[in-house]
């Protein structure tokens, strides 16, 4: 948006002028859109003459009260009228009379505001742009834009189509004014999509072209929504806001839903799974984006994009990998914008294989365990390199050579039990086997007693799947019995414990955190924020089958940094007694 308009400044003039009136931020926000909201109607005579904004009316304080009830009424919304406002009308009029306001492109100026104050959840205008973009909206279109609360899709989505509904569980005017503001108008519904949908006609949901949404990360919906549907929407009993509002969205469209989601719902099990497989088998994934971190202001969980197809013709499913210096723009450390918003859209609506998208057929999705995370099928050019190593080594799936062992829960705040010693991602070491145990834990003694397998045995590998992710360790063989005295993994690992003598685990330990296994790990991390790798993605990772010789080098190796680990120990502790005795307190 360029920042020389005076459009741009002139909202910001008008909260300005109402800092002494005793408003809050909100409140002052929705009087300016309310006075502007007189100015629009005034501009397009849907008010009576009597009460249109004029430098007389502004006179008589009484004719503007009116003016300003009647204004309240007419669009159903609360207002109270404050003292002071005399300063703000007066910005109003000159802008009236100057043809701002009949310029003024408000879903940007209310965007540009209120995402500078943070004190009302707005989607940035190139995110707005962007998810319209991929709707691919006609003129003959009806659009559905539900929990769009500040009206940023509907007002760029009434641009291009005939008809656009807002519904939105949120009771703020900032929605009702972008509209009243917008060059085309559209209507807004205060209610609870998934709860109680209004867009109906004949006791049926109405059907959209095209459903455009954002539903709030991390939406819970509680009651028994799913039971006392009329519609037939939900084939899954769930609180999980995400899948409802992705039914929803479908029962209420007939050709394409936008919407963004949480990243979890690409991967997760549960109902999140059954959504996807149901998608996946109708046909109607059509792009999977996942997108950049910071481009939220209330919130720093990764998100991501689906297009869907909702008449089910998408044989291919395409995917976009847009969390890049490409498509994101720093605005401070934590917060961004999306970039190069054409270029996205283009790479989201071809077929071309690059290092940022690929396509991949509903069978191979399916044979994936109809997984839907981006980077399991866009891949950079080094682990490109990885693919073309697995053409030509043997391998086997890492499920086939280990088995796991969840850690045992250590009781907190407890001085009764069996003290273990807990293994750490601090307490593995980048060369030789685990020497030094972490913290002492406390175990409970019916549980170590069940879980006596669970105890760290020798050489069992360490592997940390929560945090730093990918870190790995072998267990010696002069490990403790397990019991008392025993090792346990911590909490954020898993221990891989390996099954017959296929191959040896020290081989395995080597190859994991060599460059190229941690490459190949890199395959099942997800999250941004606490990076994971979900089990049943790592057990279906490959590993690399060593001959002979290999095998005995990976082990001859591993003896030589175990060595030299204690060469370097023991010359540290003579390097801290060097001087030990010299000027003693």
């Amino acid at each position: 948006m360029p920042e020389d308009r005076p459009q741009d400044k002139l909202l910001q003039q008008m909260m300005d002028s109402l800092r002494t009136v005793g408003l809050s931020q909100q409140e002052t926000l929705n009087a300016c859109l309310f006075i502007l909201g007189w100015t629009k109607l005034s501009i397009s005579q849907a008010m009576p003459e009597h009460l249109r904004i004029s430098s007389k009316l502004l006179e008589d304080q009484n004719k503007t009260r009116d003016a300003l009830k009647w204004l309240g009424t007419h669009i159903d919304q609360d207002f109270r009228i404050p003292d002071g406002l005399k300063p703000t009308l007066d910005i109003a009029l000159r802008a009236f009379e100057s043809g701002l306001v009949a310029d003024l492109d408000v879903a940007d100026v209310v965007e540009d505001f209120v995402s500078a104050h943070s004190f009302e959840r707005v989607l940035s205008l190139e995110l707005a742009n962007f998810l319209i973009g991929l709707a691919q909206i006609s003129e003959d279109d009806s659009v559905y834009t539900p929990w769009d609360r500040s009206g940023q899709l509907a007002s760029r989505a009434a641009s291009l189509a005939k008809s656009v509904t807002l519904e939105s569980p949120e009771s703020s005017s900032v929605a009702a004014w972008v509209s009243i503001l917008s060059a085309r108008p559209f209507d807004v519904k205060i209610t609870d999509p998934i709860k109680s949908p209004s867009a109906t006609e004949a006791g049926r949901l109405r059907k959209f072209d095209v459903a455009v949404s954002f539903p709030p990360l991390g939406l819970r919906v509680v009651g028994d929504v799913v039971d006392y549907d009329w519609f037939g929407r939900f084939s899954e009993r769930t609180s999980s806001g995400s899948v409802l509002a992705v039914r929803h969205l479908i029962a209420q469209s007939c050709r394409k839903v936008v919407v963004a989601l949480p990243g979890t719902v690409l991967f997760s099990d549960g109902v999140e799974k059954s959504l996807r497989e149901d998608l996946i088998k109708k046909k109607m994934v059509e792009c999977v984006i996942s997108m950049p971190g910071g481009l939220l202001g209330n919130t720093r969980m990764p998100f991501a994009v689906l297009v869907l197809d909702v008449t089910g013709s998408s044989e291919q499913v395409r995917f976009v990998d847009a969390d890049s210096p490409q498509f994101r723009e720093p605005i401070s450390k934590a917060r961004a914008r999306l970039a190069n918003i054409d270029q996205l859209l283009e790479l989201c609506s071809n077929n071309v294989e690059s290092e940022r998208s690929a396509t991949a057929s509903v069978q191979s999705i399916q044979d994936r365990d109809s997984v839907l995370m981006v980077s399991g099928y866009v891949f950079p050019d080094s682990t490109r390199r990885v693919f073309k190593l697995m053409d030509s080594m043997p391998l086997k799936r890492l499920k086939e050579v280990v088995k796991t062992v969840r850690p045992l829960i250590s009781v907190l705040n407890k001085t009764e039990g069996i003290q273990a010693y807990e293994i750490g991602a601090a307490d593995l070491p980048t060369f030789g086997y685990i020497t030094h145990p972490g913290r002492a834990v406390i175990i409970d003694p019916k549980s170590a007693k069940k879980g006596m397998d669970q105890f760290l045995r020798p050489l069992d590998i360490v592997l940390i799947v929560k945090g730093s992710v990918g870190k790995v360790g072998i267990v010696p063989e002069s490990v403790p019995a397990p019991g008392e005295g025993g090792w346990v993994a911590g909490q954020s690992a898993i221990v891989l414990r390996c099954r017959g003598d296929a191959i040896d685990p020290r081989a395995i330990a080597v190859q994991m955190r060599s460059e190229l296994g941690q490459a190949v790990l890199k395959l099942a991390r997800t999250g941004a924020t606490i990076p994971m790798i979900p089990l049943k993605m790592l057990m279906e990772l490959p590993i690399f089958v060593p001959d002979r010789l290999t095998a005995e080098k990976a082990k001859a190796a591993l003896d030589i940094e175990t060595e030299l680990q204690g060469q370097i120990e023991t010359l540290r502790k003579t390097q801290a007694n060097a001087a030990k005795d010299l000027w003693i307190l």
